[in-house]
């Protein structure tokens, strides 16, 4: 008996009920088709780590598959310098794996959790886009259930058109069950930090851009009027590549009302971070502590209240750097105090339609759900997009659909190829719906020559 289960985002601030079935591991391919025949009217999704703060891996009144029982790490090809991994396979489990053997991902998420299929449907990035890009980057090959076409190998090559449809497509493409990874020689498992404070947001711009050019890694903390902390990384101690121990974050309680995100409290955190630059500017630290901050605080979500948190994260083209500063100065005083603000710089993008990275500047806010948070965050969208920038769909839960278009040129594009290798709509979510994203318009279909 399949019992309806209560789905949520990271963030807490959305869920819904659906089944969640556990596909067993290594089924057959015919096992796995089944799992489509028994979707129903309400299709299914793929559902990893669970990471996504917003509705993407959600599906209302009908089919979760979880997928973290798809693991499965192979040997290292040298000669290639590549791995395989099941999807359920985390990048934490990855990283952890790969180094003792002198080899790491070239891009990680903000947190271990995140499993291989959700990194690639997400096309998730790191501090160091401006080095490698994306993770959908990194995928040498990968082996996809499809709808329409059951198990189709993809790769730049191989179906490249569905490959890119599928690097960044929110899992509305097929199942991704495995896929072969590109590494990097790792020369150490610690890395040296060091914090820069400056005073304004145009210096934190200006010393990012010169981090990102000469470090491994680059991220900035910005507080509400732009200063802020530019940290860049670099290996240290070569050689040493024995993970060490890392202490398990203790479970963060659940606060009441905006919880940090209460003004007064948000502006202490930042002088604090300032302060601690100041006096302290270096560190060492582990890989995994670099890679994965935001598992140091389990929970993160609780402590913006029972209501959880909005992460709202957008990027905006070189020379459209007056919409950071409406996006830090106008949620403030609209009173709306973002607990957390983090800008990070983007080069060149993937030809995937719905990847999110594009040359510019990302900024990330984390927010206090609350209902009248939106109409702030619903007029910052259209000055994104009015910029040529677009939200992170992946972290999005109220974004409007008819500014897509505008944020994701490729989209009809995308809803051709997806159109194809999903013509009966079997892969759905909550977002899908909110979003209308598999709604496939005639119009589309002759747009990108397929009709």
């Amino acid at each position: 008996m399949q019992n309806s289960t209560l789905v949520e985002g990271w963030g807490r601030a959305t869920r819904s009920r659906a089944t969640v079935v556990t596909p067993g591991q290594g089924g057959t391919d015919e096992d796995w088709a089944a799992v489509f025949a028994g979707a129903g009217s309400r299709g299914l999704i793929a559902r990893g780590g669970g990471r996504s703060y917003g509705d993407a891996a959600q599906n209302a009144g009908g089919l979760v598959l979880d997928m973290r029982g798809q693991g499965g790490i192979g040997t290292v090809d040298p000669v290639t310098a590549t791995v395989e991994a099941g999807a359920g396979v985390t990048v934490g489990e990855l990283v952890r794996h790969l180094a003792p053997r002198g080899w790491t991902l070239p891009v990680v998420p903000g947190s271990a959790g995140v499993t291989v299929g959700g990194a690639i449907a997400a096309d998730v990035h790191g501090k160091n886009h401006r080095r490698h890009g994306t993770f959908g980057a990194q995928v040498a090959a990968m082996s996809v259930l499809t709808p329409a076409y059951g198990p189709m190998e993809m790769s730049l090559t191989v179906n490249a058109e569905q490959f890119w449809a599928t690097v960044g497509g929110l899992g509305l493409t097929g199942i991704i069950r495995r896929a072969r990874l590109r590494l990097i020689p790792l020369g150490s498992w610690w890395v040296t930090t060091v914090d820069d404070e400056q005073p304004s947001l145009d210096r934190v711009l200006e010393r990012l851009r010169a981090v990102a050019a000469t470090s491994e890694h680059a991220v900035a903390w910005v507080d509400h009027g732009g200063a802020g902390v530019v940290t860049g990384a670099r290996p240290a101690r070569l050689g040493a590549l024995v993970p060490g121990r890392v202490a398990a974050g203790r479970r963060t309680p659940v606060l009441p009302g905006r919880g940090i995100a209460w003004p007064p409290v948000s502006a202490a955190a930042d002088r604090v971070r300032r302060f601690a630059a100041r006096i302290r500017p270096r560190h060492e630290r582990s890989l995994a502590e670099l890679h994965f901050p935001l598992d140091a605080l389990p929970g993160w979500a609780g402590l913006h209240g029972r209501r959880g948190l909005v992460q709202y994260q957008f990027t905006v083209p070189f020379g459209a750097e007056d919409v950071l500063a409406e996006a830090l100065h106008g949620t403030r005083s609209a009173g709306f105090a973002p607990s957390l603000s983090v800008l990070k710089l983007f080069a060149e993008a993937n030809p995937a339609p719905l990847s999110f990275p594009a040359p510019g500047w990302s900024l990330a806010m984390d927010f206090a759900a609350r209902a009248a948070l939106a109409p702030v965050l619903d007029r910052l969208d259209e000055r994104v997009a009015a910029a040529g920038g677009r939200v992170y769909l992946v972290k999005d839960s109220r974004v409007r659909p008819d500014l897509l278009d505008a944020m994701y040129p490729g989209l009809a594009r995308w809803r051709a190829v997806r159109s194809m290798l999903d013509p009966e709509h079997r892969l759905v979510s909550d977002l899908a719906r909110r979003l209308r994203l598999t709604d496939q318009r005639i119009s589309d279909l002759v747009e990108a020559g397929h009709a």
